[in-house]
């Protein structure tokens, strides 16, 4: 029993890090309260997705230098097997090729990212690991790409965030051993999601 008939890395993210914030959000519809980071992110988000601009203009100028493959903000299901039975693995990643050779994965916020981050980025594993079960090929052009962000004014802590209009490129690899640690991870955590919700609803 899962609330859910797949694994996502936003699920299986939270449960890993913060299993009663993972019970309030998935079994009992708790909204994750959102700050200016994350709205600024969704934000650019949506409209990659739509292919419009926000009418912000550092945040248009920045999502106009994005490098982007041919689908956008898409997602796709995968299969990884489990004993006798299938795990459904969701994954959505932020730009992607058709043939799932590459994708991008886009990020928003003040803290910044670097090389180290990126190669350790358990999101683009848990992105590589499904084109891997979909294809049986590891994709071979990945790269995060961070948006900065700053205050519009420094000195107020309410401040509104703004992008800074600049990017920066990350290109970064998973080997075979990153894809089986990975899908040891997915069944693990479906492991504990199933022995958690049959524990609390039952």
């Amino acid at each position: 029993m899962t609330p859910r008939e797949y694994l996502s890395w936003s699920s299986m993210d939270l449960f890993e890090r913060n299993k009663k914030q993972w019970i309030e959000v998935y079994l009992y519809g708790k909204k994750i309260p959102v700050n200016r980071g994350m709205a600024l992110g969704r934000q650019m988000a949506e409209g990659l997705e739509k292919g419009e601009m926000t009418g912000e203009l550092a945040l248009d100028l920045a999502m106009a230098k994005l490098p982007k493959f041919e689908v956008m903000d898409k997602e796709f299901r995968a299969e990884l097997q489990d004993a006798k039975r299938t795990i459904k693995i969701l994954a959505k990643p932020d730009s992607m090729r058709k043939d799932m050779s590459g994708f991008y994965e886009f990020k928003t916020g003040q803290t910044p990212w670097s090389q180290r981050k990126a190669d350790e980025s358990g999101q683009i594993t848990f992105y590589a690991t499904a084109m891997y079960l979909v294809k049986r090929r590891i994709p071979s052009d990945i790269e995060l790409v961070w948006v900065p962000t700053e205050k519009e004014n420094p000195e107020a802590l309410d401040s509104k965030l703004t992008a800074t209009g600049e990017i920066r490129r990350y290109r970064t690899e998973r080997s075979m051993h990153d894809i089986l640690k990975m899908m040891i991870r997915m069944r693990s955590a479906w492991h504990g999601i199933e022995r958690l919700t049959e524990r609390e609803l039952l």
